[in-house]
């Protein structure tokens, strides 16, 4: 970026108190206004930005885990208004173990 280059973009976010707190504790450590620590932690400016990752959740197993569990629930009132237990239970617990499986080996790869 050229030094005289005009800043024309904005970007707006909000914070927690105690998120603020915490950011407004290392601007003033650092000798900086806190929309500038913010600016130069974006800008990585800094030497050490962590970034913390969440687990996002494949939607097609989540979608083939609903409809065993609305199967299951469907056999599972049959059982027990019938009092027996269709053996179609047996074929959805494998399902569940596969996908189970599954799920667990992609984790491992990752």
């Amino acid at each position: 970026m050229k030094k005289f280059e005009r800043k024309i973009r904005k970007i707006s976010f909000r914070l927690t108190e105690a998120e603020f707190v915490r950011l407004a504790h290392r601007a003033a450590a650092a000798d900086l206004p806190v929309h500038q620590l913010a600016r130069d932690l974006t800008l990585m400016k800094v030497k050490r930005l962590v970034v913390k990752r969440e687990r996002r959740h494949d939607p097609v197993l989540i979608k083939q885990l609903y409809a065993i569990g609305v199967n299951l629930n469907q056999l599972t009132k049959n059982a027990h208004i019938f009092k027996r237990v269709s053996p179609k239970v047996e074929d959805l617990c494998f399902q569940i173990e596969a996908l189970m499986d599954e799920a667990l080996g992609e984790e491992e790869r990752k």
